[in-house]
């Protein structure tokens, strides 16, 4: 029989934390929600640990954090801000350290098929490749997270659209350097940057819409 290290100790976690409270040893107002926020929270960042990132664990302590904010004595903590320097945290931390993961993972690897995808990342780091002879249509949805796409073994046929929808998020975009790229994102709190010189001539178009808050947008040629 395989054991299933991560639920259990997730489960041990949870199971002291109950037993503390009941007897005394954990002074802090438990309830059902918080008891399955913080097993949902020990999940994450173990799950976190396990893939050498900054964003899960860091995320996790923090909402575990506000759990608990008022048997701490921070009854009037604001969460959007926790959050906000939480990101910027795991953000920063990930620039200057760069953990080596174990493994990168790859979703949603399309082929010729495929010429509308779907991407979504949430509290971690995401890489995916782009696939296609026939790109027409990309909706991105990123919270909490970094996300890299190359669109280097991807080809326009006429025109294409990628659809951003990001929060608290670092989006990275990879794209051909002979590509008209048009961007007209907005950006709350954050920013859009292009890095690379473009030696496009007009022809195929890629245009870049969408809205990102507290975030950013990288556009790399190569």
């Amino acid at each position: 029989m395989k054991r299933n290290w991560f639920w259990g100790i997730v489960c041990i976690l949870g199971a002291i934390l109950i037993f503390g409270n009941l007897f005394g040893i954990i002074q802090f107002n438990l309830s059902l929600w918080k008891i399955a926020g913080t097993l949902i929270c020990l999940s994450v960042i173990i799950d976190g640990i396990k893939e050498r990132s900054f964003y899960s664990p860091l995320f996790g302590i923090a909402i575990i954090f506000y759990l608990f904010k008022e048997d701490l004595g921070f009854e009037d903590i604001s969460l959007w801000l926790l959050l906000l320097a939480t990101w910027l945290l795991a953000w920063g931390l990930t620039s200057i350290i760069h953990p080596k993961k174990r493994h990168i993972e790859i979703e949603d690897v399309e082929y010729s098929t495929n010429s509308i995808i779907n991407v979504s990342a949430s509290f971690g780091e995401k890489v995916q490749y782009i696939q296609t002879n026939d790109l027409q249509y990309v909706t991105i949805d990123s919270k909490f997270s970094g996300l890299k796409l190359y669109f280097d073994q991807a080809t326009i046929q006429n025109q294409a659209t990628i659809e951003i929808d990001g929060n608290f998020t670092g989006i990275q975009l990879y794209v051909p350097k002979e590509w008209n790229v048009q961007s007209h994102v907005r950006a709350f709190f954050g920013g859009v940057d292009e890095k690379g010189q473009p030696s496009s001539s007009g022809y195929p178009t890629l245009n870049i819409t969408g809205r990102v808050h507290f975030g950013g947008v990288e556009i790399h040629y190569i």
